[in-house]
């Protein structure tokens, strides 16, 4: 899992490098990943008409069991079924809980219905503060 330093070291690593227009979105942005495990990711997204406008979208998603029980159990057979959605139930609060922190911090939450995807947004003039870079580290 990736430490704060090194958090903040990638953003300014994509922030400071110039918008590459060959990869731009159907809307025009720069979508970079910053970090991304198995049920949530962070993105920056840049355009060339203001780069140093940077959105950080943070997006989460329903934790697979078996990636949940991988997490917290040794691989043992004897863990029932109820433990298993225990277990996902357990991460879907810890990650429900991240996006209430962020909220509270200021960024736009949004939910896409189809896919389960939650989302939190925020766009920055400049650099975000430490704080804010401490409340994107993931639970």
């Amino acid at each position: 899992m990736m430490k704060l330093e090194e958090l903040m070291q990638k953003y300014q690593q994509i922030t400071t490098s110039p918008v590459n227009s060959s990869l731009l979105s159907e809307l025009g942005e720069s979508v970079t990943p910053l970090m991304q495990t198995s049920s949530f990711r962070i993105l920056l997204l840049r355009t060339t008409k203001d780069p140093k406008m940077v959105s950080i979208e943070v997006e989460v998603w329903l934790p697979h069991r078996k990636e949940v029980r991988d997490e917290t159990l040794d691989n043992s057979q004897d863990s029932s079924k109820d433990d298993n959605l225990g277990h996902t139930l357990s991460r879907l609060i810890e990650l429900m809980q991240y996006l209430l922190r962020l909220h509270q911090s200021g960024f736009t939450l949004d939910v896409i219905k189809h896919d389960c995807l939650w989302t939190a947004s925020h766009s920055f003039s400049k650099p975000p503060s430490r704080k804010i870079f401490e409340l994107l580290l993931p639970p």
